[in-house]
């Protein structure tokens, strides 16, 4: 066992090390709230994590193929020496499907954008191939387009055939003098394209929820329903609807950038205080802690926008609800006669809806609010009243994190 050990150790890491050096990556771009796969290879062997001011290209792959093997076809050669200058970056991905050129041009812009903040590559100079005759662009936007992209690989059948731009070519060729219609100025330090690269990851993860867990606690202001208010419950002596404060905590999963689900954690309780019921010159003083509720649920998040540290959700929670009202002592003062009072517990269920906004103060924490709107009847009236429906106002601080 030992000496099996012995070799599957050695082999994970050499394995590791050859993934890191031949650098096949699979990352994802968030267009229009859409994940889109892409891969990236390079066909030179380098123990550095980012050479800057390198070849790149965007090769977009027909929709029938295999992504990952597609990527798979930049070959390295252990034993023929590239010249540095050779040196390429290869960028593998399926285009999405959207509704106009507009779009696809969008598209193609912030993901030049987006492999650029990473890489630091020669952007004057990359080029995209597309695999497919059908491309989703025509004539009239490719100016637009060399505005980022140098040259425009196409087959030979393609509907851009015949469009006389000289950036347009059905030859894989490497002909540097031709190049983007606009000046990038070129990043040539590798610290400095470290650097930048560090800060523009912090910057997106600014605006990514995908594949996080979040733990969040808020703070509301309730106001039950006046159809939910009874006569005084002269029994516990308690009033719920004079009970405001919520706390509300949450702590979940997003499975991606729009959809995740949490459990949710409700409490509300009342402070010591003194009740005062006036009944024929007879007055009633109650002490003690008067009533409880606990809330624990399920939920469902949705985001659905997020742009420069906000971020717009709705949240469906749906779960059990236990109050209990009536703790306490009572004096009434005409006789000073001490009487006890009743206790009572009630079960519900609950259902939340509610709609909200967050707000990121860096990459782990953020602030947090909502407007939430409450369901929830009991069989027997309690506390006065007779279920928990109505509207809250949360403010909270929450962390999310990988």
């Amino acid at each position: 066992m030992k000496k099996v050990i012995k070799f599957i150790l050695p082999l994970i890491v050499f394995i590791n090390v050859i993934m890191n050096a031949y650098g096949q990556e699979k990352r994802f771009l968030d267009f229009n709230n859409n994940e889109v796969p892409y891969f990236i290879s390079k066909n030179f062997n380098s123990s550095l994590v980012i050479i800057p001011n390198l070849r790149a290209k965007i090769i977009i792959v027909n929709e029938h193929e295999n992504l990952q093997l597609q990527s798979k076809s930049v070959e390295i050669f252990k034993n023929e020496k590239i010249l540095r200058k050779d040196y390429s970056l290869f960028y593998f991905l399926k285009l999405p499907k959207l509704k106009s050129e507009k779009q696809y041009l969008d598209f193609l812009k912030e993901l030049t954008d987006e492999i650029y903040n990473m890489d630091y590559f020669n952007r004057n100079t990359i080029s995209i191939d597309f695999k497919m005759n059908k491309i989703p662009i025509s004539c009239k936007y490719l100016e637009e387009l060399n505005k980022f992209i140098a040259r425009v690989n196409i087959p030979v059948k393609s509907n851009l055939i015949n469009c006389n731009k000289d950036f347009i070519s059905t030859k894989n060729n490497r002909n540097e003098k031709i190049k983007t219609s606009e000046y990038y100025e070129p990043i040539l330090f590798i610290s400095k394209a470290e650097n930048l690269r560090e800060n523009y990851k912090i910057f997106k993860s600014l605006n990514s929820w995908g594949n996080t867990y979040f733990f969040s606690v808020k703070r509301g202001h309730q106001k039950i329903s006046k159809n939910q208010r009874t006569e005084f419950d002269e029994e516990t002596l308690t009033d719920f609807s004079n009970l405001n404060t919520i706390w509300n905590i949450d702590g979940g999963y997003m499975f991606s950038n729009k959809f995740g689900g949490y459990l949710n954690f409700g409490i509300l309780t009342s402070k010591a205080s003194e009740i005062t019921v006036n009944e024929e010159d007879n007055s009633i003083t109650f002490v003690g802690n008067g009533a409880g509720v606990v809330k624990i649920g399920l939920g469902v998040k949705y985001i659905a926008f997020t742009k420069n540290r906000w971020s717009i959700y709705a949240d469906l929670t749906r779960g059990n609800l236990i109050a209990k009202a009536g703790v306490g002592i009572g004096n009434i003062n005409s006789y000073n006669q001490d009487i006890s009072t009743v206790e009572k517990t009630e079960k519900s269920k609950y259902l939340n809806f509610s709609l909200g906004t967050n707000y990121r103060l860096g990459s782990t924490a953020f602030l947090t609010g909502n407007i939430q709107y409450s369901i929830s009847n009991f069989e027997n009236n309690i506390g006065s009243i007779s279920g928990f429906t109505g509207y809250t106002i949360n403010l909270g601080l929450g962390i999310s994190f990988k």
